[in-house]
This record gives structure tokens, C-alpha cells and sequence, in this order.
């Protein structure tokens, strides 16, 4: 079965993508179509990845601007971010509760910081936090608390000294990341010796995945490029990271965040059923969206 996705894509560049851990040589098999994407599994590693996509400079414009913070498309950007702040910080704090087991102290490097709320918890507990986004509206947000701790780019292109970080962390970053090894390599650099890699990312092997099928909620299309596994990351992270730990993870959402993602509802509904969201929108829940969180050293 095939859906639609809107907006129309015609006005963007696309492109056919390869397994990055296998190449192009052993194929893919199609498991969910979102035309004109297509969510496919490599049929050597099993990573699941999305392609045709987006060129990452067409990726690139739909993070630039504030409606993809503020997004009425369900399933694409993100339609409360900004309104359910003190969810995303209960949500960073239970993360970095992971974090402080390892690494209790140091220099940390946010990338895909957003608007800076886990860079605001890590700071309360006495972290030296920094910050990096692609997006140039959502950088000028969090400067307006960090200043120039923040700075608009990627990772592979950011302008910090090697082995300049105790911690990296990627939450709910690297299924957007077009090149991971490259991202891997570049964390790799810029750690310090026996520093941590962090990352929560949404595993297509989870229970809730499984039983979702096409309706997961972290299909988000086009921005959620790779899928990774506990096996197909562990494979990214050989010769580079030793994987400490790999956990469940999950955030805390609104009722009405759930309801809307699970049933493909717009934020801007009418009638009864905006009433009944906005009923549900007061109460908040902690949920196990299907995502794992990855704790690596570098080696």
C-alpha cells in the first residue's frame, strides 16, 4: 500500500541512495513506499534506509525555515517543538542521567542542538556545552541564550580542534545524517581520548516498529534518510568506537502528539476533534517511541 506525501516535491532535487555500510553490490528490497519515496533494506546488513531521497542541499531548505518547527504536515518536521519545551527538557535530563554515568563532567558538543534545551540541562548540572545545527533559524534561537557556543553547520564541516570534546551527543541527529561514516570519523577527531559518542535514533527493529508497520511514528519522510538497528550501528561503529551500552529510549509527548502522529492527524484540526486535542494536549506521558540510545568510546 502507497500514500501520497505533501508537499508536492516537484520544485526538489532527488537522488538514488546505497547502503553506506555495504555499497551498491548486494542490492536492496522495497519495505514501505511513500511516493515518491521509498523505504528500502539492504539485503546484505539489513539497514534500512530511505531512496530515492531528497539531495542533502533540498534536505537543507526544509530545516532553514521556522515552519519546520512549527509544522501543520503530519509525520514532517516538528508541529509543538518550540510549545512543549519543558517535555523536551524532562525528556534531555533522563538522557543525560546515561551520560553523567560515564562521562559526569567535561566539554560537550550538541549536534542537531535545536534550540539548546538539552544544551540548558547539561549547563545546570556543570557541563561546558556547545552547539551545532544545520538550520539558520533555529541556531539564531539558541543563541539568543549561548551566543557564539552555538554555530550554524555540520559536523564534518565545523571549525573546532581535534580531541576538543569529552562528550558528543546526536539525539534524534543521526538518522538525518546523509554521510554516517563520515559523521562517525569526524566525532572520532574531535573527542577526546577515551570521550563518548551519544546517540538516540529510532531502530526499525523495536517492538513498536514492528507492530506499526507504515505507520511508525519515526517514519518522518524526507528527513529521516537511515534506520538504524542495534546490529547495523554496531557495524557503523567498528574500528572507530567501542559500544558501551545500547538501551531503549523514548521522550515525553503531549497525548495529542501521539494521537496525531499514530492516526497521520494534522495539527490545525477543526470542530470536535480540535477540542478533544486540545484536551489532550495538556497531558504529557513518557513514551518508548522505538528508539535506541548508543553509548561508544572512542578507540
Amino acid at each position: 500500500m502507497s500514500s501520497e506525501i505533501t508537499p508536492p516535491w516537484s520544485s526538489y532535487e532527488f537522488e538514488i541512495a546505497n547502503c553506506p555500510l555495504c555499497g551498491s553490490e548486494s542490492g536492496v528490497d522495497t519495505q514501505f513506499e511513500f511516493k515518491p519515496f521509498n523505504v528500502v533494506t539492504c539485503r546484505n546488513c539489513e539497514l534500512m534506509f530511505l531512496s530515492p531521497r531528497l539531495t542533502e542541499p533540498s534536505i537543507f531548505k526544509l530545516y532553514q525555515d521556522r515552519s519546520y518547527y512549527q509544522s501543520s504536515i503530519s509525520g514532517q518536521g516538528y508541529d509543538e517543538y518550540m510549545d512543549v519545551r519543558e517535555n523536551w527538557l524532562k525528556t534531555f535530563n533522563r538522557r543525560l542521567r546515561v551520560i553523567q554515568e560515564f562521562k559526569p563532567k567535561g566539554r560537550v558538543l550538541d549536534v542537531g542542538c535545536g534550540p539548546g534545551f538539552f544544551m540548558e540541562i547539561a549547563e545546570r548540572t556543570g557541563y561546558d556545552v556547545w552547539g551545532l545545527d544545520p538550520s539558520s533559524y533555529i541556531v539564531r534561537v539558541a543563541q539568543e541564550k549561548f551566543g557564539t557556543r552555538v554555530s550554524e553547520g555540520t559536523l564534518e564541516t565545523a571549525d573546532f580542534d581535534n580531541q576538543n570534546f569529552d562528550v558528543i551527543v546526536s539525539f534524534d541527529t543521526f538518522e538525518h545524517i546523509y554521510e554516517p561514516l563520515l559523521f562517525l570519523d569526524a566525532a572520532r577527531e574531535l573527542l577526546a581520548p577515551k570521550g563518548i559518542l551519544v546517540i538516540t535514533t529510532p531502530n526499525p527493529k523495536s517492538l513498536l516498529a514492528r507492530v506499526s508497520g507504515r505507520r511508525w511514528v519515526s517514519f518522518k519522510i524526507p528527513e529521516h534518510v537511515f534506520y538504524w538497528s542495534p546490529s547495523t550501528i554496531s557495524k557503523a561503529m567498528k574500528g572507530r568506537f567501542k559500544i558501551l551500552r545500547i538501551k531503549n529510549a523514548g521522550q515525553y509527548a503531549t497525548v495529542s502528539f501521539l494521537v496525531r502522529r499514530l492516526f497521520g492527524l494534522k495539527s490545525e484540526a477543526t470542530g470536535l476533534l480540535k477540542t478533544v486535542l486540545g484536551l489532550l494536549s495538556k497531558m504529557s506521558i513518557y513514551s518508548d517511541n522505538g528508539s535506541i540510545t548508543v553509548v561508544a568510546e572512542k578507540i
